[in-house]
């Protein structure tokens, strides 16, 4: 009997023994090499051993800048429950500033715990932007910056032109395709913009500035004249430094990030002209044409009248210019008269002292289009029809009249023989003069100088003693 209970009692403890031993077989995990990729990324690998004999819940990666991470105070990359020994990798990204060294090992975690293993140490690698290109740009075009050790997910890496941030549209490791983002609106880096990357925590810079140009949406209006405002709607309006039309300078009106408008100059002298935006060295075409519109003479006042004489030409188109100076061309004939006090619908003119009496076509060239108004202008021959009194003494006044004497000019004279009489008044009818006193007495002739053509009276003016 007490045999019996002793073989029982020592199988009993055979049978605990070997239960206890299987409860105590504690899983094992190793830390195997570790590849980083680029600055943001790496990819770690790890080796279960042994599972033990308890459930596996998660198993995986913990790291971190501390040189003993654990679950708690590291970061931790989970994979999840396995039933089966062998090797497991994952690549992991990351963001730390500058380049600091990681450290990493393996885990396990079952029903009773959590085993690590072994402490891995790597140093990422060091990230660099180099070149740009192009170096200059509009808002949507796309540059390719070249380096190391960029993430090949684009959106792993953080690009901004100046303090705008920029859109990744792919990546290598060695190369960024990035879109020149809106928006950059402070002048100061419009010449020199600086080109910022981020990856994985690191920070650095493009060895090469950028330069922003403008984009030109659209213009109005599509036509006009001298004088005329056009207005550009678009981006990036504020680097520009002089604007063109037809290959003449432009002053701007007003400019600002979206806008810029400017006057169509005076010294434009095709019908269609292109319009372009200076910036430094660069010239900016815009897509379109502004057309000169024809100008019309609708009246000229007077139609008739004497060399020297002016006109007013009415009318839409003209160039425009001062009181002194004109872009536009008027003549009568072929000869050319002075024009000035010019502006978009009227212009003065003088008719040209040297024109020969008779009838003739007034044309205005602005330098642009030639136009030709259709009545012809007369140019009128003074008539001298009588003179009162027809005799007097020394210092008597003496009215003549006639037709077509126009208005005084300096240059104009009278006549009583060979000597020039002191002229009193002026009208286009009427001229009231004063002989001379000390004039001797005699009869004569009187002579009107008027605009290149002389008319003598045919009858005798008697000075009397």
């Amino acid at each position: 009997m007490y045999k019996f209970i002793g073989i029982l009692f020592l199988s009993l403890s055979v049978i605990l023994f070997s239960c206890n031993d299987e409860e105590n077989v504690y899983p094992q995990v190793e830390t195997l090499d570790i590849t980083p990729t680029f600055a943001s990324s790496f990819l770690a690998k790890g080796n279960i051993k042994v599972l033990g004999n308890a459930k596996v819940l998660d198993h995986g990666f913990v790291y971190g800048t501390s040189s003993n991470p654990d679950i708690l105070q590291a970061t931790k990359v989970g994979l999840g429950p396995i039933t089966t020994t062998g090797t497991f990798e994952k690549n992991i990204s990351i963001q730390y500033p500058g380049q600091p060294t990681i450290y990493l090992r393996t885990f396990i975690t079952n029903e009773k715990g959590t085993v690590y293993g072994d402490v891995k140490e790597f140093p990422l690698p060091l990230l660099t932007a180099a070149s740009v290109t192009p170096t200059k740009g509009k808002a949507g075009d796309q540059v390719t910056i070249t380096g190391l050790n960029f993430s090949t997910t684009p959106g792993e890496n953080e690009v901004t032109f100046s303090d705008k941030s920029a859109t990744v549209v792919s990546s290598t490791t060695t190369s960024l395709v990035v879109e020149v983002p809106d928006g950059i609106t402070d002048p100061v880096y419009y010449e020199n913009i600086t080109i910022n990357v981020n990856t994985g925590g690191q920070l650095v810079t493009a060895t090469e500035a950028f330069k922003i140009l403008p984009t030109v949406l659209d213009f109005s209006p599509k036509n006009g004249t001298f004088g005329t405002t056009v207005v550009l709607t678009g981006k990036d309006f504020s680097p520009i430094s002089a604007i063109k039309i037809g290959g003449k300078d432009a002053s701007a009106y007003s400019i600002s990030y979206g806008t810029l408008s400017f006057n169509v100059p005076p010294s434009v002298t095709i019908s269609k002209p292109k319009i372009q935006l200076i910036m430094e060295n660069e010239v900016i075409e815009v897509s379109g044409e502004f057309t000169i519109n024809t100008p019309t003479i609708t009246s000229v006042t007077p139609m008739i009248g004497l060399g020297g004489s002016q006109v007013s030409i009415i009318g839409t188109g003209f160039n425009i210019g001062d009181f002194l100076f004109s872009y536009n061309t008027v003549k009568f004939g072929t000869l050319e008269a002075v024009a000035f006090n010019s502006g978009p619908n009227e212009i003065t003119a003088k008719v040209p002292p040297g024109l020969s009496p008779g009838t003739y076509k007034i044309s205005v060239s602005t330098g642009v289009h030639t136009v030709t108004y259709g009545p012809n202008y007369t140019l009128a021959t003074p008539t001298l029809t009588s003179f009162d009194p027809v005799s007097g003494i020394a210092g008597t006044y003496v009215t003549i009249t006639g037709n077509n004497f126009g208005e005084f000019n300096p240059g104009y004279s009278i006549l009583f023989g060979s000597t020039p009489v002191d002229i009193f008044s002026w009208h286009n009818t009427a001229i009231t003069v004063m002989i001379p006193p000390g004039t001797a007495p005699v009869a004569v002739k009187i002579t009107l100088n008027i605009a290149g053509q002389s008319v003598t009276s045919t009858g005798d003016y008697t000075i009397l003693p």
